[in-house]
């Protein structure tokens, strides 16, 4: 059985670690995987190393006429079985690849919403008829795809993406004076790419819920956060002076770390929250708000709290909770790590793939 990988890879990013040992894991169990990513970045002579062919091939466009050859090209000089496309152009220029060749051809989907029946845009991937299984993220983002399908709706499959507690094991909490935050404080994190769909403006609002309790500390990391719209936002809070506001931080691990509770305020389009899983890793009881996978990593009140979306008071009354029920949050928090550990680890990852690579390859 030999499967190619087309993805990016394009930094050593905690975004690409768990795809990453994923394949390593199923090269080791016995599975011949190559992979096309971006360019020689660290992954590169990972993969390299572990006997893994790997042609570095950057795909600049939903339909790119160069990429299409160049997989098409290495999918028939290396008899393929199985062709797994990770991201959308991946998936938009691999299925013109393969079209008319006898191999297997599995999408990737990682959260919910665009793809939809009666979108033509979506028939050109994750809908083609040329696509034998799209594995997904949730089984969140598992039904939304499967609501698309009159027939053969057991196309879309949940395979979770693994983890493994040990890569946060060295994460030391920083200085919270190095942040501006007093020691004593109740530090909330919340740490996301500042789109409209990660609901950071009902982050902000839920600071006026809590007026009254002057020990809360706000943080809020990661592009776009620092822009003038949260800004102006914050200068209305009755408790401005409580927000620390970065942009991206490579050490939001660290601050996360030192945090006391990890905040998740999306109102749309969660597959799997990466800093979610991140937070719990690092036992960080979490609140968040009740749509797409995050009822799969948050369970309601044993790894932390759900929330309706788009609801400040709903945010700052967990918050208020977790402040005032220290026992219950350590709890939460242990929980929250044991739930990662045993549900979500790398190991399950492969096995759960391997499978439905061998099934693919018995039909």
């Amino acid at each position: 059985m030999k499967v190619l990988i087309v993805s990016g890879f394009a930094s050593k990013s905690n975004s690409s670690r768990p795809l990453a040992q994923m394949l390593l894991g199923l090269k080791r169990n016995g599975v011949d995987v190559d992979v096309v990513m971006a360019d020689y970045s660290y992954y590169y002579n990972l993969f390299l190393n572990a006997g893994m062919q790997v042609f570095v091939h950057h795909i600049p466009k939903k339909i790119d006429f160069s990429s299409i050859r160049y997989i098409r090209k290495l999918v028939k000089s290396n008899k393929y079985d199985i062709v797994h496309l990770y991201n959308n152009k991946a998936a938009n220029n691999g299925i013109l690849a393969t079209i008319g060749l006898p191999v297997k051809v599995i999408t990737y989907r990682g959260y919910t919403g665009n793809v939809l029946w009666y979108k033509p845009t979506s028939y050109i991937n994750h809908l083609n008829p040329k696509v034998d299984k799209i594995t997904c993220v949730s089984n969140a983002v598992r039904d939304q795809v499967r609501r698309q399908f009159l027939f053969n709706k057991n196309k879309a499959i949940t395979v979770y993406k693994g983890h493994d507690t040990n890569w946060y094991k060295d994460i030391k909490p920083v200085s919270r004076e190095g942040i501006g935050v007093p020691d004593e404080a109740f530090m909330i994190v919340l740490v996301a790419n500042a789109r409209i769909m990660k609901g950071v403006k009902y982050f902000i609002e839920a600071s006026h819920y809590l007026k009254d309790d002057s020990n809360i500390h706000f943080v809020m990391i990661g592009k776009g956060m620092d822009s003038p719209e949260y800004k102006a936002m914050i200068n209305k809070s009755p408790l401005k002076e409580h927000f620390h506001v970065f942009g991206f931080r490579s050490d939001s691990l660290n601050i996360v770390s030192s945090s006391d509770v990890a905040v998740l305020t999306s109102i749309k389009g969660e597959g799997l929250s990466r800093t979610t899983i991140e937070a719990m890793s690092l036992s960080k009881p979490v609140i968040a708000t009740d749509i797409g996978g995050n009822s799969e990593l948050v369970i309601h009140n044993k790894t932390g709290v759900l929330i309706p979306p788009k609801s400040p008071q709903a945010i700052a009354e967990a918050i208020r909770k977790m402040k005032n029920n220290p026992g219950w949050r350590k709890n939460l928090a242990e929980n929250a790590y044991n739930h990662i550990d045993t549900n979500f680890r790398v190991e399950n990852s492969v096995q759960q793939m391997k499978k439905v690579y061998e099934n693919l390859m018995s039909q």
